[in-house]
């Protein structure tokens, strides 16, 4: 049998399984403080205006490094950087827990942001790297869906920990010293580039390299796209803004939804555990359900631009009814059912993560991821900021819903605006 016949090995299944796990964590170590600050303003009594800065703390260095970090990913690859980063941020994380006041908590959740900025670009990077077009849309929700798994799981294990030691910081410990035992494991099996990998034969490195989609941009030799193509780019602009308005709805939920549970549903430590797992479980759903329906939708219609735009579009709308919902509801329980499926929906936006690998030079694949992300990290910034003011001002929560509710119809409209059917920007002579 030639080595051409032979099966396919699964390498790239278990790159992105490792990788997985790395985002993860990501996302455990930054959820932490959402759902451990109930407490924390408790024992440090924090007021709500300041509990939004702390939160928002983390995404100002998250996006001041994503340019860096997603250059850093082009120009060393991700195996080295995201070794190095996570290392730094699980030290970062650990750290947390021995903060002593407000202030000092927000300047390590500065470095935990900046740490892990590059992780998110990462992940477009190996999706460019190792997976044919035709696996990317899945590949990227794969990916994308360990995000709400991670905060699925982080609001069990936080509230696990807390209820075993009795206190919040633990959980900070705990998270950073596995983050680093992990990052040790992904230095040894991840490879940039599945040529460089051990346990990739022929069969599978021709599935990968084989395959050639319309709706990649080709990997070429000539001039790239400049900053000044991309603004002149109203796809490009659609993705950023599209992603911003995302960005807002999930960061803002995240950060506070433990609050409102608490505080105006009553929930107490155990309920709260499991209805944060409950909701952002939900999310995993999202992401599995988006990814098979894109790549479905594509090998059934060959449509891809009118696949995403039905998606998306379904996406936004499930968002915006839902935080517009949460104005008329006083019971706990059915708090939970709205949450959860916004979740649901907003975890459609992982599909954002496959377009930079395919409407972007493979050569700026983390570059774009990179500025994308800063969408992502700007949202993170503002939402628990503002949500934290308005419940301030108002002493409760329907400001903040309204506000959701405003960024859903941002995140619609720019998801709508991006054209599938070219790359994001031509370099113009």
């Amino acid at each position: 049998m030639s080595p051409t016949t032979k099966k396919a090995s699964r390498a790239r299944l278990k790159v992105f399984g490792v990788l997985w796990v790395i985002i993860l964590l990501n996302y455990i170590d930054r959820a932490t403080l959402s759902i451990a600050i109930p407490f924390i303003s408790q024992d440090l009594h924090i007021t709500p205006e300041a509990k939004g800065w702390i939160m928002g703390t983390f995404f100002w260095t998250y996006l001041i490094f994503q340019i860096p970090g997603g250059w850093l990913l082009d120009k060393f690859g991700p195996r080295r950087i995201i070794t190095i980063c996570a290392a730094l941020w699980g030290l970062a994380q650990a750290a947390i827990g021995l903060a002593r006041g407000g202030m000092s908590m927000g300047i390590l959740r500065l470095g935990l942001g900046a740490f892990e900025a590059p992780a998110a670009p990462a992940g477009s990077k190996l999706n460019a790297n190792w997976l044919p077009a035709s696996e990317r849309a899945r590949g990227a929700t794969f990916v994308d869906m360990a995000g709400s798994f991670g905060t699925a799981v982080g609001g069990v294990l936080v509230t696990a920990v807390i209820g075993l030691f009795g206190s919040w910081r633990w959980a900070f410990v705990a998270t950073g010293l596995l983050t680093l035992v992990v990052a040790v494991f992904y230095f040894f099996y991840v490879r940039d580039v599945p040529e460089d990998h051990s346990g990739v034969n022929e069969a599978e490195l021709a599935h990968i390299r084989g395959e050639v989609a319309t709706e990649e941009v080709a990997d070429s030799t000539g001039p790239l796209p400049t900053v000044f193509d991309y603004a002149r780019s109203m796809s490009f602009w659609g993705l950023w803004l599209g992603r911003l308005g995302w960005a807002l709805v999930w960061w803002g939920i995240i950060s506070w939804s433990p609050s409102y549970l608490r505080d105006v549903m009553h929930f107490d430590l155990a309920t709260l555990g499991w209805s944060t797992f409950l909701i952002y479980g939900m999310g995993v759903v999202g992401q599995l359900v988006a990814g098979a329906l894109a790549d479905k939708g594509r090998a059934l219609t060959g449509n891809y631009n009118l696949v995403m735009k039905v998606l998306l579009g379904i996406s936004g709308l499930g968002m915006l009814a839902c935080m517009l919902s949460l104005l008329g509801i006083s019971n706990g329980y059915v708090a939970i059912i709205a949450l959860a499926l916004a979740v649901f929906f907003i975890n459609f936006g992982g599909l954002y993560w496959a377009i930079p690998a395919w409407l972007a030079p493979r050569r700026q694949v983390g570059t774009v991821g990179g500025a994308m992300n800063i969408a992502s990290s700007l949202g993170g910034a503002i939402a628990p900021v503002v949500m934290g003011y308005f419940i301030a001002w108002t002493g409760g929560y329907t400001g903040s819903f309204v506000f959701l509710g405003c960024c859903a119809a941002l995140y619609l409209a720019g998801s709508l605006v991006i054209n599938f059917k070219k790359p994001l920007a031509v370099a113009r002579p």
